[in-house]
């Protein structure tokens, strides 16, 4: 596989190097730094992405020479919304996750799946709805970064993933069902898919009524789009239970059945449990009792990251290793 040749062009020569020796640490990637407008448009490199400011997007298009490829462009405004404009002043991390190339790249490094294979389909479930269950949920994404590429799914029907990202997409699940509702089998994935921290994932229902609105022929193509993705693991955090719940958990690779401490809650997870062995599903299941919670997470001391990569980060891979 060749270098990916990547032009990174700011006229803030101190943020674009900083910027820069994070990229190069990504594999196979070769680095172009550009800091005046017309030392881009006289360089005649062809470039698979661009990474750049306003100053330099004038100029992309009149090139004499040089292919300039997907274009990303770093803006200083937070309220800027529109596809492949990132917040510059942003921690580095997230702005790498928003370069698909990149993520492409580190997916492909990690484990090649071949074409036969379906994703891994892994599930989340709380009967008695954990106030962990999403940070839960996107730690187990975190964990399987190491398997390659994942995919989370948030079936919640109240999600509260937009909040604590901090951020939100135009495009949901509930539009993306709407497209396999209308018989497309092959709705492309990609027009939908945001990333935090290492994972794609697609933003949630935004009404809480719109989860009982699909059918469950639309959850059966829904679920066929999902086994047959090019990720090589799909996390699936469930919420309410949806129209033929028990038919996609018999499809999962795995089922975690989180629950908490207290005779009450373990009453609730015991008779789930007991009901999944009743009915003889096939699907591995891993009880869950986790010994935390999420205080904080509110009021501004505690932050998402810092608990995907903290103490529940680190539970997490430990149940993983």
């Amino acid at each position: 596989m060749k270098n990916l040749e990547v032009a990174l062009c700011d006229l803030d020569s101190d943020y674009i190097l900083k910027f820069a020796n994070h990229v190069m640490e990504q594999a196979r990637v070769s680095v172009h730094i550009f800091t005046t407008p017309e030392g881009f448009f006289s360089d005649e490199n062809d470039f698979d992405v661009c990474i750049l400011t306003e100053e330099f997007e004038e100029v992309a298009g009149f090139r004499p020479k040089g292919r300039v490829g997907h274009k990303y462009i770093l803006t200083e405004g937070l309220a800027d919304e529109a596809e492949d404009y990132i917040y510059k002043y942003q921690a580095v991390n997230n702005i790498l996750d928003e370069i698909f190339e990149f993520r492409q790249r580190s997916g492909t490094n990690v484990s090649v799946k071949k074409s036969s294979e379906k994703s891994k389909l892994v599930g989340v479930y709380s009967p008695n709805s954990h106030e962990l269950q999403l940070p839960f949920a996107m730690a187990l994404g975190q964990a399987y970064r190491s398997g390659g590429r994942v995919l989370f799914i948030d079936l919640e029907e109240i999600s509260i993933m937009s909040n604590l990202i901090g951020k939100s997409c135009e495009r949901n699940l509930m539009d993306l069902l709407y497209e396999i509702s209308t018989g497309n089998s092959n709705a492309d994935l990609s027009k939908y898919l945001r990333t935090f921290m290492g994972f794609d994932y697609v933003e949630p229902f935004i009404n809480p009524n719109e989860i009982s609105e699909i059918d469950e022929d639309t959850w059966n193509r829904f679920f066929d789009v999902l086994a047959k993705s090019d990720y090589d693991v799909v996390v699936i955090l469930f919420g309410r239970t949806i129209n033929g719940f028990t038919s996609y958990i018999e499809r999962l690779n795995k089922l975690y059945v989180l629950g908490r401490p207290g005779d009450y809650f373990r009453m609730g997870q015991q008779i789930f449990l007991d009901y999944l062995e009743r009915i003889e599903l096939d699907v591995e299941v891993e009880n869950v009792l986790l010994p935390m919670s999420a205080g904080n997470l509110s009021d501004g001391t505690y932050q998402i990251e810092e608990l995907l990569q903290g103490n529940l980060g680190v539970f997490v891979k430990k149940l993983l290793a």
